[in-house]
């Protein structure tokens, strides 16, 4: 059976991007009128057919791509790992000629940006799909809307989703740790319920007994995902009592947070506590003492989402990804220390 002809078919054939070939297919005015022809030509000739997404969007034709990120926007702009996911996205929409917009509305309307038009492509933190969002975002996947999932979402959403292998993450983390010599690991995750942090807890404990390490309820403790969280969770295991010679922060500025306390409290950092932090944003680098940190290649995981989205919009079949991470070891990490190890 001979293959159907595909958006990269055309583009290729016609030496043009995907993104200019999609918007001639579309009647975009910003497109030469001559190439618009040219690429109508080359489509009627090879039978190309745009499928029920590019069909959709015809419909439309806001010329916009939205990104949501439902969180406040105080905590998404002091936190760098959306600066450089936003990069990464912006940088992308910029090439292809889409303006984006953006929301950090903690109450997201999905499905009212899509239906009423607002966008032609959604990007959303998968973390933030709820249960209760998934039967009407099925209802317009199904319809040929294009969605894509930064991270992991609900398994029972058929949607493509960009992300990094948070577990291996975690786990990373843990056997830095444990080839150090420590044995009691405490997890700042993040907020409770959160299904970022759930993924990540789970994580936690599997690794806690393939790494041969302490498991214990108490060295678990939630934060809200920014400094001062991380601080007020770290003094919480301090005030407690929990005996622990590392933690392992949800992200960078929790992180941060962390080693504002332990500072106060006379911990050294690392003779007594040794700190890892989740992202490594800018951040980690500049910290005192240097942050090990595990990477996740965020800008990165934002372009492939833009890119994705476009071939979604274009009528292609675009497939999830799972980037790697890698621990990047700094100063804030070493050798347990018996004699003043475990706080």
């Amino acid at each position: 059976m001979r293959r159907k002809p595909t958006l990269k078919d055309l583009s290729e054939r016609l030496g043009l991007a995907r993104s200019t070939v999609s918007r001639a297919l579309r009647d975009d005015p910003q497109i030469a009128a001559a190439t618009r022809e040219r690429v109508r030509a080359l489509a009627a000739e090879l039978g190309y057919r745009p499928n029920a997404a590019a069909r959709a969007l015809t419909r439309r034709r806001a010329q916009v791509v939205g990104l949501m990120l439902p969180r406040s926007s105080a905590l998404v702009f002091a936190n760098p790992y959306f600066s450089e996911l936003l990069l990464g996205v912006s940088s992308r929409a910029e090439q292809a000629g889409f303006p984006l917009l953006l929301s950090t509305a903690p109450d997201p309307d999905f499905t009212g940006w899509l239906r009423e038009g607002r966008v032609d492509g959604l990007l959303v933190l998968g973390s933030s799909i709820t249960d209760a969002d998934v039967p009407g975002l099925n209802r317009l996947l199904e319809a040929g809307y294009p969605v894509v999932a930064i991270h992991a979402a609900p398994r029972a959403l058929q949607v493509v989703s960009v992300g990094s292998n948070e577990r291996a993450g975690v786990w990373q983390a843990l056997a830095h740790l444990q080839q150090l010599g420590h044995r009691r690991v405490a997890l700042l995750s993040g907020p409770r319920g959160s299904r970022y942090a759930e993924r990540r807890i789970r994580a936690f404990r599997s690794g806690l007994e393939t790494y041969g390490l302490e498991a214990d309820a108490s060295l678990l403790v939630p934060t809200d995902d920014s400094r001062e969280g991380g601080a007020a969770a770290c003094r919480r295991l301090i005030e407690r009592g929990v005996p622990f010679s590392a933690l392992i922060a949800d992200n960078d500025l929790v992180a941060l947070g962390a080693l504002d306390v332990l500072r106060e409290a006379g911990r050294c950092v690392p003779g007594e506590v040794s700190v890892i932090g989740f992202d490594d944003t800018p951040l980690a680098a500049v910290a005192s003492p240097a942050l090990t940190s595990v990477r996740q290649p965020t800008r990165r995981l934002g372009e492939i989402a833009f890119d994705a989205l476009l071939a979604l919009m274009a009528g292609e079949s675009v497939a999830s990804v799972r980037l790697a991470t890698q621990l990047v070891v700094r100063e804030s990490t070493g050798p347990y220390v018996p004699s003043g190890g475990a706080p």
